[in-house]
């Protein structure tokens, strides 16, 4: 009886943790990032709770300041929970690490920030998601040539099969650098993909 109720135990904890998978575009620009749930590998980690991840953006020159395409490389951790009064609302803090290269400067930044997301009361049609994320590096947080770091990011997630999502919204991110006056990195609609696995 015991390892039947160990195993019910173990299924349902699996059942509600899941990787990110996401993968967005518009006719310049390519976001690609993996987030995985670290409750997936420890058990003293709550599933969907912490997360892990790496994110790529290959940006294009017309979205940008930059006079050749701007690429970003971008190591990242998040920690989330459902609001208890709402659960429908989940609020996390993340850090990240951000490089790219765009000249004879290097940029390494490590903003700190904010991301929500709503669950609207649209269960019965399709489930839809409303996110916001915020991100920011001063310049004690910035190093090499760097000296600020900045984004913005709002999205909408239509859960069109389950844990298989359409995401859309936009995306901003501002860099400063040592030597020179805040340029945009990025800012641009996108269209894409978002699968839980």
């Amino acid at each position: 009886m015991l390892k039947k109720i160990l195993f019910v135990m173990i299924s349902v904890t699996s059942a509600f943790a899941f990787h990110i998978g996401e993968l967005n575009i518009n006719n310049k620009d390519i976001e690609a990032q993996l987030r995985f749930d670290m409750g997936q590998f420890n058990e003293q980690v709550d599933p969907h709770t912490t997360f892990l991840g790496l994110r790529y953006i290959n940006a294009d020159r017309d979205h940008s300041d930059y006079n050749k395409d701007p690429e970003l490389f971008e190591l990242n951790a998040l920690m989330q929970r459902e609001v208890g009064t709402l659960p429908e609302l989940t609020l996390g803090l993340g850090v990240k690490l951000d490089l790219t290269d765009l000249g004879d400067e290097d940029y390494l930044a490590m903003p700190l920030g904010m991301e929500a997301s709503y669950r609207l009361a649209t269960d019965d049609f399709i489930p839809i998601h409303i996110g916001a994320h915020f991100y920011y590096a001063p310049e004690v947080l910035s190093f090499r040539d760097a000296k600020r770091y900045l984004e913005y990011k709002v999205d909408v997630d239509l859960e069109l099969i389950p844990n298989g999502f359409i995401t859309g919204g936009y995306r901003h991110i501002e860099v400063k650098y040592e030597h020179g006056s805040s340029q945009k990195l990025n800012a641009a609609w996108f269209l894409g993909f978002k699968v839980y696995f």
